[in-house]
């Protein structure tokens, strides 16, 4: 139970900074998103990484991002569940892109169920 407290501690954390923080970086002009559609079946998810700090876009199902989650939550090491709080935090975010939406150069997202990822125009 504890385990499970400090990782929705985390998330509450990670999702009030993501709502609350500034952007890190303004749109470069001249950029618009490459989209590049997911296999029928998978979908645009954030992942959180295993042996390091991060998040990795894929396409892939809710079921193994779910399984994904439950073993990083497992684990226990405070690195993975900032991860998968991060990851979450990131999945919210992308719901408001479009492919009409400005974007940094070298960004990735989660656009509808598809990955799209900031090119020069």
């Amino acid at each position: 139970m504890g385990r499970f407290l400090g990782f929705l501690a985390a998330l509450a954390l990670m999702l009030g900074f993501a709502v609350l923080s500034a952007p890190l970086a303004s749109a470069a002009p001249g950029t618009r998103w490459q989209i590049t559609p997911c296999p029928s079946g998978t979908k645009a998810l954030w992942l959180p990484r295993v042996a390091k700090f991060g998040t990795d876009i894929s396409c892939t199902t809710e079921e193994a991002r779910a399984a994904a989650v439950k073993e990083a939550v497992d684990s226990g090491s405070p690195m993975r569940m900032m991860n998968v709080a991060i990851a979450f935090a990131q999945q919210i975010s992308d719901k408001s892109l479009t492919p009409e939406s400005s974007c940094v150069l070298g960004a990735k997202g989660a656009i509808g169920e598809a990955i799209g990822t900031c090119v020069a125009a």
